[in-house]
C-alpha cells in the first residue's frame, strides 16, 4: 500500500491530506448529532406539558435537554408572555443559530467529495505525460511493458481520488439529511411553542 501511494506521485499528498479531513469532519459532525439527538423523547414531553399548561415544568425539561429542538424550546419558553410576532422571531434566530451550528463544516465534506476525483485525474494526466515523455525520448525499440507500466502508475491517482470522493459524499449526504430531520422538529415544534405560549398571554 505503501508502495502504491510513492508510486503515485505528488498529488498523493493532497489526496491524503483530503482523507484525512474527510474522516476527520464526518466523525466530528457525526458525534455531534449523536450529542444533539440525545433523548430524542423530551421535545415532544416538553409539548406535552405545554399543552397541560406546566410552562416551568415545560422549561426545567428544555433546560436539562440537549439538541437544537430543545434549545428553541426552551427559548420560546424564557420569553414566554409576549405576544406570538415576538415569540416567533425569538425561536426563528435560535432556530438559524442552531441550524448554522448543524451545517458547520459540511461544506467542507461536500467540496472534499468534488474535488477529490478532480485531482486524481490531475494526478493520472501528469503521470500520462511523464510515461509517454519518457517513450518518446527512448531511442531503442519501445517496450510495450514500459508504457503499460507507467499508465497504471498514473491511473493509481484516479482509483485514489474516487476512493475518498464516495465515502464522502455519502457522509454528506446522510449527515445532510439528518440536518433536515432536525429542520423539521425545531419548525414543528417551534410553531406549536408559539401557539401555546401565545395562549397563555
Amino acid at each position: 500500500m505503501i508502495d502504491l501511494f510513492f508510486k503515485g506521485g505528488p498529488v498523493m499528498y493532497p489526496l491524503l491530506f483530503c482523507s484525512i479531513a474527510a474522516f476527520a469532519y464526518a466523525l466530528e459532525r457525526t458525534i455531534s448529532f449523536f450529542l444533539a439527538g440525545k433523548k430524542p423523547e423530551n421535545p415532544a414531553k416538553i409539548h406535552d406539558l405545554l399543552e397541560k399548561g406546566d410552562t416551568a415544568g415545560a422549561l426545567a425539561v428544555a433546560e436539562s435537554s440537549p439538541g437544537p429542538v430543545a434549545g428553541i424550546l426552551e427559548e420560546g419558553l424564557r420569553h414566554a408572555g409576549q405576544s406570538k410576532d415576538q415569540l416567533e422571531e425569538v425561536i426563528s434566530l435560535r432556530g438559524s443559530r442552531e441550524l448554522k451550528r448543524l451545517n458547520q463544516n459540511l461544506h467542507i465534506l461536500e467540496l472534499i467529495g468534488r474535488i477529490a476525483p478532480l485531482l486524481g485525474l490531475l494526478g493520472t494526466v501528469l503521470g500520462l505525460v511523464e510515461a509517454f515523455q519518457e517513450v518518446s525520448s527512448a531511442k531503442s525499440a519501445i517496450d510495450p511493458s514500459m508504457l503499460a507500466g507507467g499508465i497504471w502508475e498514473a491511473l493509481i491517482t484516479t482509483v485514489a481520488g474516487m476512493a475518498i470522493a464516495i465515502p464522502a459524499m455519502v457522509a454528506h449526504h446522510l449527515l445532510e439529511n439528518k440536518v433536515q430531520s432536525f429542520a423539521w422538529q425545531m419548525k414543528y415544534y417551534g410553531t406549536e411553542a408559539i401557539r401555546h405560549l401565545g395562549e397563555t398571554r
